[in-house]
C-alpha cells in the first residue's frame, strides 16, 4: 500500500512538473512572438548594410560612421535585451562559468578552489569578479519575470525600430538635408534614455553587464 502511494505521489509530482514546465515554453514562445514582427523591421533594414552602409554610400554623409555605428548598434541592442528578457521569464539559467565556479567550490571549498585558481595563474581581483557572479546567478536562477509586463516593453520599443526603418529608407531614397544627422543623433539618443526609464530593458542591460568573461578551457587547465 505504501508502494502504491508513493508512486502516485512520484507520478503527481511528475505531471506537475511538466505541466509547469509546458506552461514556462509556451509563455516564452508568446513572448518571442512580439519580438518577431520588430525583428522583422530590422532585417529590412540590415539587407541595406544597416545605417552605416547607407551611410558610406553617401557622400554627404561618409565622414559620420561612428554616429551610424552606434545607432545600428543601439537598435541591434534593443532586439537582444527583449529576447533575454523573454529567455529569462522563469529565471536566468547557469551558464558554463556559474556552473564551473559551481562545481569548483562544491568540490574544494571556497577557499581551496580560490587556491587552485590563482596558482592556474588567474589574478584575485577576477577571481572576485568570478565568485560574486557565482552569488548573482544563485541568487537569479529562478527569479520571475511577468509576461504582460514585458509584452508592455516591447510595445514601447516598437517606435524605436519603426523610427531605424524609415530612417533608413529616407537615406536609401537619398531623402537627405541639413536635419539627417541632427535627427539621426535625437533617434540615438532617445535609445538612451529608453534603457534607463524602461524598468525591463534597464533591468536586462545590469543582469548582462553582470556576466563577466571567463576562458573555462584557460582556467581548467586546458588546451
Amino acid at each position: 500500500m505504501q508502494k502504491f502511494v508513493l508512486l502516485l505521489t512520484i507520478l503527481f509530482c511528475s505531471l506537475i512538473f511538466a505541466s509547469t514546465s509546458l506552461a514556462s515554453q509556451e509563455s516564452i514562445t508568446e513572448c518571442h512572438s512580439h519580438i518577431k514582427p520588430l525583428h522583422q523591421e530590422r532585417e529590412k533594414v540590415a539587407q541595406l548594410d544597416g545605417i552605416w552602409g547607407l551611410f558610406e554610400k553617401n557622400r554627404e554623409l561618409q565622414g559620420n560612421s561612428v554616429l551610424a555605428i552606434n545607432y545600428d548598434r543601439k537598435v541591434n541592442s534593443i532586439i537582444f535585451h527583449l529576447e533575454y528578457l523573454c529567455d529569462t521569464l522563469d529565471g536566468i539559467p547557469m551558464n558554463e562559468v556559474a556552473r564551473y565556479m559551481r562545481d569548483g567550490i562544491n568540490e574544494k571549498g571556497e577557499e581551496g578552489f580560490r587556491k587552485e585558481l590563482i596558482i592556474l595563474g588567474k589574478v584575485e581581483s577576477d577571481i572576485d569578479i568570478w565568485f560574486e557572479f557565482l552569488q548573482f546567478s544563485l541568487k537569479n536562477k529562478e527569479r520571475p519575470l511577468k509576461l504582460n509586463s514585458v509584452i508592455k516593453t516591447i510595445k514601447s520599443a516598437a517606435p524605436f525600430i519603426d523610427s531605424y526603418v524609415s530612417m533608413a529608407g529616407k537615406v536609401d531614397r537619398r531623402e537627405i538635408d541639413g536635419s539627417t544627422l541632427k535627427n539621426v543623433k535625437e533617434l540615438s539618443s532617445k535609445i538612451d534614455i529608453f534603457f534607463k526609464s524602461d524598468n525591463f530593458m534597464n533591468q536586462a542591460l545590469t543582469e548582462n553587464k553582470s556576466i563577466p568573461y571567463v576562458d573555462i578551457n584557460e582556467s581548467s587547465g586546458g588546451s
